[in-house]
């Protein structure tokens, strides 16, 4: 094949705000998954949380995880569609960001609490 031939698809700009809101997505799913790894590895079974508080937090961190993927790949499918994101994108970096602050907030309350 020769070096000039044409490659389907569609080229993003470097301001591109959907390669923005996707770049960001992957990087909340990222945050979630290092968040969830460590909440898990500060709440050994000798930690004294109690298992009521720490399923949710491990709840609201995961959901946040998983609805940063499946919100980046809604950004992939649309685009190779030629599509604009639609709103439930937007929803869903909005969901995730609560997500991950309640989460990590109840985890640092709650562990923040038995150095008292």
């Amino acid at each position: 094949m020769s070096e000039d031939s044409t490659t389907q698809g569609v080229k993003p700009g470097e301001d591109d705000p959907e390669l923005l809101l996707y770049d960001f997505l992957k990087y909340l799913a990222t945050l979630a998954l290092l968040i969830l790894g460590a909440v898990l590895s500060l709440a050994g079974t000798d930690s004294g949380l109690s298992k009521r508080n720490l399923a949710i937090v491990i709840f609201a961190v995961a959901a946040a995880a998983l609805i940063a993927i499946v919100a980046a790949d809604r950004v992939v499918v649309l685009r190779m569609k030629g599509k604009p994101v639609d709103r439930t994108v937007n929803w869903s970096r909005s969901v995730c960001m609560w997500l991950l602050t309640l989460g990590t907030g109840a985890f640092l309350s709650n562990w923040l609490n038995l150095f008292e």
